[in-house]
């Protein structure tokens, strides 16, 4: 069973990487979103994770600007499984097999660049929005590469294997 998320959180480690026997790049990294619940007076906070996978062009760019801490808004197709620890725990993994994206905060990867390439960097991807396909917004394409575009615009997951199944 699956069904379309938005998660807005912070990626719990770097992306990791890798290409399939075809060619097709395939990046994984995770996400973990808060929850603030309040009951009564007190408050109670939740974090929740989710593995996120992505294909092709948009697995290079995140590859590329994205470390952990870093702020993202991921949206895709939610699959859940359960699973037992081997002393029998019950537990639920949360794969996200991305859609589309938005860097959503300034932490991004501006190693060996120069400090004025990583404030043009940091100005472009803490800016960087997706047009909205219904309304047909333009998006500000000074400030973002051509293969950032690409890759947002990327949506064909067809039927590559999810996180896991290699």
């Amino acid at each position: 069973m699956s069904t379309q998320v938005t998660i807005l959180g912070n990626t719990g480690r770097d992306v990791e990487l890798r290409y399939t026997p075809q060619g097709t790049a395939v990046a994984n990294f995770s996400v973990a979103s808060n929850t603030v619940r309040k009951r009564g007076a007190s408050s109670e906070q939740k974090t929740d994770w989710y593995n996120v996978t992505a294909f092709g062009k948009q697995a290079e760019t995140l590859k590329k600007y994205l470390k952990k801490g870093s702020q993202i808004l991921v949206r895709g197709k939610l699959s859940l499984s359960a699973w037992e620890t081997r002393s029998g725990e019950p537990r639920v993994n949360a794969d996200v097999a991305l859609q589309d994206f938005e860097f959503a905060g300034g932490a991004t990867k501006n190693a060996g660049n120069s400090a004025a390439e990583a404030a043009e960097t940091e100005a472009a991807l803490s800016s960087l929005h997706v047009a909205d396909e219904m309304t047909g917004d333009a998006l500000n394409a000074s400030e973002i590469t051509a293969e950032m575009l690409e890759a947002l615009h990327e949506t064909e997951i067809g039927d590559e294997p999810f996180a896991g199944q290699f």
